[in-house]
């Protein structure tokens, strides 16, 4: 059954309510909050390596190596993480404890566990020393010894933590690359700890669906938010709609919070940068992520990868700007698999959505 990705509000709320600086001495645009988390696609390891970045707090993160084992090049499986406690009140990143699992004595393990400590050091001070004071997009061309000379680092503020987005080499060549973003749900979400990469974009499930045809239209509405579907969509909640099992719709309306009263517009970058972060099991694949602007509406689409069942679904967000401190979002989830052969029923839906 196509899972809600529950919370959204709840979490953004509570997420604006631990508002944070996160990185000692870095200024930024949108704040960190507890549990967001951040894996990148390491393309300078010959086998196939991912590494992670959770903030806990200012004074507490997480970095983590990953690495499946390939039986081919007798590569064993890698699992390594380093908890990291720092000190919050210092203008450059100090370290005042860690605690390092999943590590043996091996040359190779040490090798690996050097390599996160660099990392988070450099990224840290690339970071620092990025002018970025708003919510912008950022190239910096700069010399990176462990990523083999002069690179390219891209910046975004949609990203948490370093901003980071990507190292590109001279040649354009990727050689670390966002490959999800997400934000833990309480202490026993295992969803960083637990993921393991992607390949691509993953295969969603067969799945069984037909349009009935001789279904009626029929609009779906709440408060001054509408939608032209028809009446196959069964209403679950006031603002809620079920396609049977394949589908979703909800509208909602969310204030401007007063942290973000004198710059509303950060507000708006801030409930894109949730949009685009995956909950508990469920991960946002960013490289097919699309954010299009138009007016005062934003559309956010996502593809998110659940790999304990297999499930891929397609996920639209409309976040609308309505005036008097509030914006208006409607969210549209359906399996992958069913949008894919229904692309044009799905997409004429989502264009009658109106909010006013």
């Amino acid at each position: 059954m196509l899972k809600i990705r529950k919370g959204f509000c709840c979490l953004l709320f509570a997420a604006v309510a631990s508002l944070a600086a996160a990185l000692p001495g870095v200024d930024r645009a949108i704040p960190d909050f507890s549990g967001e988390y951040v894996y990148y696609k390491d393309n300078t390891f010959k086998n196939e390596s991912i590494v992670g970045f959770l903030y806990y707090d200012e004074a507490t993160y997480a970095v983590r190596y990953y690495s499946p084992a390939a039986a081919a090049a007798k590569q064993p499986e890698k699992d390594i993480t380093i908890y990291f406690s720092v000190n919050p009140d210092k203008a450059v990143l100090e370290l005042t404890g860690e605690t390092v699992v999943g590590s043996s004595d091996s040359a190779d393990d040490v090798d690996i566990v050097n390599y996160l400590h660099d990392l988070f050091y450099e990224f840290s001070a690339r970071r620092r020393k990025a002018p970025i004071t708003d919510a912008v997009k950022l190239d910096v061309p700069q010399d990176f010894a462990q990523f083999g000379g002069t690179v390219t680092l891209s910046f975004n503020t949609r990203v948490p933590i370093f901003n980071l987005v990507s190292i590109k080499a001279v040649d354009g060549s990727l050689l670390f690359q966002l490959e999800t973003a997400g934000l833990l749900a309480d202490s026993a979400d295992t969803s960083f700890a637990s993921f393991k990469g992607v390949n691509g974009l993953p295969a969603d499930k067969k799945r069984a669906f037909s349009k009935n045809r001789s279904a009626k239209s029929a609009a779906l509405r709440f408060e001054e938010q509408s939608l032209a579907a028809d009446t196959q969509w069964t209403q679950s909640m006031e603002n809620l709609w079920l396609l049977g099992d394949s589908a979703l719709v909800s509208m909602n309306v969310i204030s401007i919070p007063a942290a973000f009263a004198e710059h509303p517009e950060l507000f708006k970058e801030l409930l894109i940068r949730k949009s685009c972060q995956g909950t508990t099991g469920s991960y946002a694949l960013w490289q097919h992520a699309q954010v299009q602007e138009k007016g005062k509406a934003v559309t956010v689409t996502n593809v998110f990868y659940q790999p304990e069942n297999g499930d891929v679904t397609r996920d639209f967000k409309v976040l609308t700007d309505i005036g008097g401190g509030c914006y208006a979002y409607l969210t549209l989830t359906v399996f992958d698999s069913i949008y894919q052969k229904n692309k044009s029923y799905f997409n004429k839906i989502l264009k009658s959505y109106r909010a006013q």
